[in-house]
């Protein structure tokens, strides 16, 4: 009785990845759930005709809201940004800290949880660091 050397090696082969599916598929199964994103609060009963935007656009661009805020009140003296609703706030840090106070809270938590470092405090002093 001879065994054909063609089932030995098809035989491994289809051991050797079902072994391997499995490993893969019990990895994915023991991994811990996805952390949700922390949800920062304000300091203080936020009244949504005062904000400088919707909520949800400030959420996906507050970045770019600072940004360009530095950019046109250093560079062009344009100091003042004007909100959809007509409302006019001065371009500056302390208009966004006037309701999101706690940077420990809102900025800290959400900018460890992406894994960034944001430049604010390179120039300005943090809340955090204030006597």
């Amino acid at each position: 009785m001879s065994i054909n050397k063609n089932h030995i090696i098809f035989s491994l082969l289809v051991l050797f990845l079902l072994a391997g599916t499995y490993a893969f598929m019990q990895v994915g199964h023991a991994a811990d759930p996805v952390p949700q994103s922390p949800r920062p609060a304000a300091s203080a009963a936020i009244d949504s005709s005062k904000c400088i935007m919707p909520t949800a656009y400030m959420k996906a661009n507050h970045m770019r809201v600072l940004s360009a805020w530095r950019n046109s009140s250093v560079r062009e003296g344009n100091r003042v940004h004007v909100a959809p609703n007509g409302s006019k706030f001065d371009k500056s840090l302390n208009t966004c800290l006037g309701c999101h106070a706690n940077n420990r809270l809102f900025c800290f938590n959400c900018h460890m949880y992406a894994n960034v470092k944001p430049k604010c405090w390179n120039c300005h002093l943090s809340p955090m660091e204030t006597p």
